[in-house]
């Protein structure tokens, strides 16, 4: 992984907006909706992928994965350190998303932390280990809806972002999660672009069993797409 900018132009801006909105779209797809051709497309988003600046990924639901706990977390440390803290929250796994708030004193976020233990080490460990790291205060989740993924940074008039996306609705029934499922979210957690014949290399199956393990899942079933613009 490179050096994440710290700036993007207004071209990069749309491309991130697109993968926001669809992390799996295709390059075909990114050109038709920014009405881009499909070569300056991955000319300029390779890059951003590359070094990390753009990071899609899967993010389990909390509803099929009862074992998560969803937390808001709300972080005041020295301004001269927020953005080198918010970076290293960012990097998480866990982090769903984080924002540096307008006063310059505060980050905002929300983490699904893996279980109880995670929690504590969160809290108890690693907040009161980061240098600069004045106090915070933490929030359970009560629910989290869909909609809270369906955001575009304001970069896409309302026919892009409806093109690229589902409607979002609660996820209804779904088949009982198996193991092939919960490999193919740990495989997109870390890179939700994967293609299938590589999920299936990593995996040590074929593409198929892939393909349809994950087509036959709507969005929000199991998890959902996001891509982190750090």
């Amino acid at each position: 992984m490179g050096h994440v900018r710290a700036e993007l132009d207004e071209t990069e801006r749309q491309i991130a907006a697109v993968l926001m909105a669809s992390p799996r779209a295709s390059w075909r797809t990114v050109a038709r909706t920014l009405g881009l051709s499909e070569r300056t497309v991955v000319r300029r988003a390779t890059p951003l992928l590359h070094d990390g600046t753009l990071r899609p990924t899967a993010v389990r639901n909390p509803d099929r994965f009862p074992h998560l706990i969803p937390m808001a977390l709300r972080i005041r440390c020295r301004p001269s350190r927020i953005r080198a803290i918010a970076a290293g929250l960012a990097r998480r796994a866990d982090t769903v998303w984080v924002d540096i708030l307008g006063g310059g004193d505060e980050i905002s976020s929300v983490l699904f932390l893996d279980g109880p233990q995670a929690r504590t080490s969160l809290l108890l460990r690693d907040l009161p280990a980061t240098t600069d790291v004045q106090s915070w205060d933490a929030y359970d989740l009560m629910k989290v809806f869909p909609a809270g993924f369906a955001w575009s940074g304001g970069l896409l008039t309302t026919d892009q972002f409806d093109s690229l996306t589902p409607i979002l609705r609660e996820p209804g029934a779904a088949p009982e999660i198996q193991p092939l499922d919960e490999a193919l979210i740990d495989q997109l957690a870390t890179n939700a672009r994967a293609g299938y014949d590589d999920l299936a290399t990593r995996l040590g199956t074929s593409p198929r069993p892939c393909a349809v393990a994950w087509t036959c899942s709507p969005p929000g079933t199991w998890s959902d797409w996001r891509a982190n613009w750090t």
